[in-house]
């Protein structure tokens, strides 16, 4: 499906067009992008330390930052982005045990937080931010967002109590009763997680909005919206390999929702969005690639710590 939304895209498009798209973005504009990139990488380590309470941990680090923690986001980041159908998610509970050593049930139960703490930072992105939208409506959706997560947390805190708690005798129950009690971790909610994923979000949409108001000569807020189409897109579990094809058509949904079909920055909407999503891709795998040779060199092979579950 994603591929046939790329063909379709394509074919919509002149290859010269893409090209020209390609070279329009100056050095500075680049640079920006390729800066704010990096920076989103370096906050995504700092949750991820902080939601497994890494912080009291001795290790290697950089300006406060466990080059571990950096090591497995850039390598499941890398995953995310190449394999189809969110795949890539996987890797995430196999890095964070063999890299960081952590128990299966707490990995996994920390993907599902931060990915749910994602999806609601994106809603409240977009309603803060999306072009033409009334002020009653945004603050209707934040304050739906809020109560339901804070609904959510309560009913969490409250499952399984007293007599309701599974037996050990059923594995299966007794592996949902350890991720429930590791969603219920008190570093998941500490107030750092929530700044690093917003300042996080804030500082990637801005970047790739930036790419694209440079290739589409849109305004800033409309290349928002379509960064942050993208970005909605890819979290969609039908994605193609390297989610071509469904990021592009998020990136050109989300810049026609805010826009007249005959708008000019329109006709290089698709063109913007495949610089963005190769820029994006390309960093993804460098990091990646660089992240796992410099732990083979500095490691040598990874074995898993003794203790940790299957």
């Amino acid at each position: 499906v994603g591929l046939g939304l790329l063909a379709w895209l394509l074919h919509q498009v002149p290859l010269s067009t893409v090209r020209t798209a390609w070279l329009k973005p100056d050095a500075l504009t680049w640079g920006v992008t390729l800066l704010g990139l990096g920076v989103s990488y370096l906050l995504r380590a700092a949750r991820l330390q902080a939601v497994m309470g890494l912080a009291s941990r001795d290790g290697p680090r950089w300006l406060g930052l466990r080059l571990d923690a950096l090591r497995v986001i850039l390598m499941h980041n890398a995953a995310v982005n190449l394999l189809p159908m969110r795949a890539g998610e996987l890797s995430f509970p196999y890095l964070t045990s063999r890299v960081l050593h952590m128990p299966l049930s707490r990995s996994v139960a920390a993907l599902l937080w931060m990915r749910l703490q994602d999806l609601a930072v994106l809603l409240a992105l977009g309603l803060c931010c999306w072009p033409g939208l009334p002020w009653a409506w945004r603050l209707a959706g934040l304050t739906l967002i809020v109560a339901g997560w804070q609904a959510g947390v309560w009913v969490l805190a409250r499952a399984w109590q007293g007599g309701q708690q599974p037996s050990a005798s059923s594995r299966w129950r007794a592996l949902l009763s350890k991720a429930h009690e590791a969603l219920l971790e008190r570093e998941h909610h500490h107030w750092s997680t929530w700044a690093f994923t917003w300042a996080n979000w804030g500082i990637k949409l801005f970047a790739g909005a930036w790419l694209i108001s440079a290739i589409c000569g849109s305004g800033l807020g409309m290349a928002w919206a379509g960064a942050l189409g993208g970005e909605l897109a890819a979290v969609v579990p039908l994605q193609g390999p390297a989610g071509f094809g469904t990021y592009e058509a998020g990136v050109w949904a989300g810049l026609a929702l805010g826009a007249a079909p005959s708008a000019p920055f329109m006709a290089l909407a698709v063109p913007a969005a495949l610089a963005l999503h190769l820029c994006f891709l390309l960093c993804a795998v460098v990091a990646g690639a660089l992240a796992w040779l410099t732990g083979s060199l500095a490691q040598g092979p990874d074995r898993p710590a003794p203790g940790i579950p299957d």
